[in-house]
């Protein structure tokens, strides 16, 4: 009886290891916008948040599965990122969301703040599963007072998943391994 119990655990943990290999197609490629951004202040460097964006569109080639992509992106105000706050549907186009969970402040001076975000772009087509992507925000100081301009400077990329495919892979095939050994024994 302790063997059929054994022999049942071991062929579940293997369906359970190979189902995780068999996951949806992880989102991949970049992509970059343009606008204007209203800040809570007229300086750079004494902002602490993004209250309003001003027509951002599409400016580079988006690659992977962003190609194709073209035309308004919707933008989430406001983003606090002094302190780091996080923000749902930071931006949003074609079906696909960046979901912001923290931004750090890399530059900060002369008028001009450079700054890492952090999250997970989703998809609405069920085929891809949540990716992690890290992007960069660059904005200087406008020289006619109006709002500052980050054109062609808020880009994303994925963030390399970090051999957890690897790893479900290997745990798969150890569960077979381990179960072929128990039933053939």
């Amino acid at each position: 009886m302790k063997t059929n119990w054994l022999k049942i655990t071991v062929a579940v943990a293997a369906i359970v290891s190979l189902g995780g290999i068999a996951q949806a197609t992880p989102i991949t490629g970049n992509i970059g916008f343009s606008g204007g951004a209203q800040m809570n202040t007229d300086n750079a460097n004494t902002a602490a948040e993004v209250i309003g964006w001003i027509t951002p569109v599409v400016s580079t080639a988006p690659s992977g599965s962003f190609t194709g992509l073209s035309g308004a992106v919707t933008m989430n105000s406001p983003w606090t990122f002094n302190p780091s706050t996080p923000l749902a549907a930071f931006w949003s186009i074609g079906g696909f969301t960046f979901n912001l969970v923290s931004s750090t402040i890399i530059f900060d001076a002369s008028g001009h703040l450079d700054i890492d975000v952090y999250g997970n772009v989703v998809s609405t087509n069920p085929s891809f599963s949540q990716t992690a992507f890290s992007g960069s925000f660059d904005i200087a100081n406008p020289n006619d007072g109006h709002a500052q301009e980050f054109s062609a400077r808020l880009s994303f990329e994925p963030v390399p998943d970090g051999g957890t495919t690897v790893m479900l892979l290997g745990l798969g095939l150890l569960s077979l391994a381990l179960f072929r050994k128990k039933m053939f024994a």
